[in-house]
């Protein structure tokens, strides 16, 4: 089995790689704009191609290409609408276009739940009419309906994978930001909200690549999540646990919380935005994935949430 895999040496690329090198049958081929950590593993079964084509990959004899290249959602405002469009968008048709003209069999994309929806209150699924509010959410999506829309003329396999927020060794983001804040002691102020939030666990992901490659699943698009979501109110207490230390939920009633945070966004402090984020649901089904897998998730607890908080130590 040999797979091709773009934007190998980022968070979920280099966690793929050390997953894969468990089954010896797998040789890996990678592209990446900073190859440098991939090529100091110097593992044999791995190797690093500097530019690809449809030409490379049936000269490699790839099997398989796993398109994971992109930027993430930024909150730093730092790239722009081109930016997204460029990468995520363009990218992602190019690194199709390559895979539809080689001998390459089976195609996966790396989406997100954010070309789907941003908040949500009731399962996700994937029937529902995407509405993205975000450029990042926006430039997937536009990914997503080529891929589509181009693979119903073929009989290679193409599937479209939309995590929700991943948690492993080594994440950045909003789950670290949290784990900062937790650790610097102040208190948690919205805990009389709620809420739920569909995580991902970054070995049920790896998992569920590997499923697909070894197996024919009908083409389409999948929601990955965890089973189970789970509260801010309960991160919290999972970070606190982490830092050896009672956790510190203020259950301040939202008829305070909600007019001050109104008060606080009109003397240029972002509390809304910030209540919104910590406090709002957005909970997926990953059902059909499961109804096609036929296989449980091999995490299925808080194990690795605590191992995630415990390896920022």
């Amino acid at each position: 089995m040999r797979v091709f895999i773009t934007g190998i040496s980022g968070f979920v690329g280099s966690g793929l790689v050390s997953y894969f090198l468990r089954e010896p049958e797998i040789v890996i081929f990678g592209h990446s704009r900073n190859p440098g950590r991939v090529e100091k593993s110097k593992d044999s079964r791995i190797t690093m191609v500097p530019d690809y084509s449809a030409r490379v990959f049936d000269e490699l004899g790839i099997d398989y290409v796993i398109h994971l290249a992109g930027i993430a959602h930024d909150v730093s405002n730092r790239y722009t609408t081109d930016d997204y469009d460029k990468v995520n968008c363009l990218g992602t048709v190019t690194a199709f276009d390559c895979f539809v003209k080689s001998k390459a069999t089976k195609f996966i994309f790396l989406s997100s739940i954010k070309a789907s929806v941003d908040s949500s209150d009731f399962p996700v699924t994937e029937e529902v009419e995407p509405a993205p509010l975000s450029d990042y959410g926006r430039s997937k999506l536009k990914a997503e309906r080529y891929l589509i829309q181009t693979s119903l003329a073929s009989t290679k396999l193409v599937y479209v994978l939309r995590p929700v927020l991943i948690y492993g060794e080594g994440i950045k983001g909003n789950l670290k930001a949290l784990h900062q804040y937790v650790k610097s002691g102040l208190p948690y102020f919205f805990g009389a909200y709620g809420n739920h939030r569909s995580l991902l666990s970054a070995e049920n992901l790896h998992f569920v690549v590997l499923c697909f490659l070894k197996n024919n699943y009908a083409s389409g698009t999948y929601h990955v999540s965890d089973d189970d979501p789970i509260s801010t109110n309960d991160l919290i207490r999972i970070i606190s646990k982490s830092l050896g230390r009672s956790p510190r939920i203020w259950k301040i009633p939202k008829w305070i919380i909600d007019p001050l945070s109104t008060g606080a966004s009109f003397i240029g402090i972002p509390l809304v935005r910030l209540k919104k984020k910590l406090t709002e649901n957005l909970v997926v089904s990953n059902a059909k994935l499961k109804s096609v897998m036929r296989e449980s998730l091999p995490v299925n607890d808080q194990t690795d949430l605590l191992n995630t908080f415990n390896s920022f130590k």
